[in-house]
């Protein structure tokens, strides 16, 4: 949500927020004290291991409605969306980087390196709250 949005909110508004986003904000008592500690939790990044390397993954990118949209769909993920849903929590060059990692010596991405990376970052539990 938008720096701008949360300073037009409420005190109790915020604290409602806080609460849906797993933040306790009841301890603060202005607006600002509010929406910075609220800002400061989004912002943080989990470090999650898969493959050998350290993936650094912000935790509100797994909090994005198209993310969780495209995680609740039922059936398998096409193509596109897993290569959108893989750049939306990586990055373009942490997903790069993960993608060498899974390629052999002759061009062939193993898709079950891949997939296991996958499956580590969904799961980890480091991204599942603020």
């Amino acid at each position: 949500m938008k720096h701008e949005v949360m300073m037009e909110m409420s005190l109790d508004q915020l604290d409602q927020y806080g609460r849906a986003c797993g933040i306790d904000v009841s301890g603060k008592k202005t607006k600002a004290q509010k929406v910075a500690l609220i800002e400061e939790r989004r912002a943080r990044v989990a470090d999650v291991d898969a493959l050998g390397m350290t993936l650094h993954v912000p935790v509100r990118a797994m909090h994005d409605k198209r993310v969780t949209d495209l995680l609740d769909r039922e059936g398998a993920l096409s193509e596109a969306d897993a290569d959108w849903l893989m750049v939306a929590l990586l990055g373009e060059e942490q997903y790069k980087a993960l993608i060498e990692r899974c390629t052999d010596d002759d061009g062939v991405i193993d898709v079950s390196a891949v997939g296991l990376a996958f499956a580590t970052i969904i799961r980890s539990d480091e991204l599942k709250n603020y």
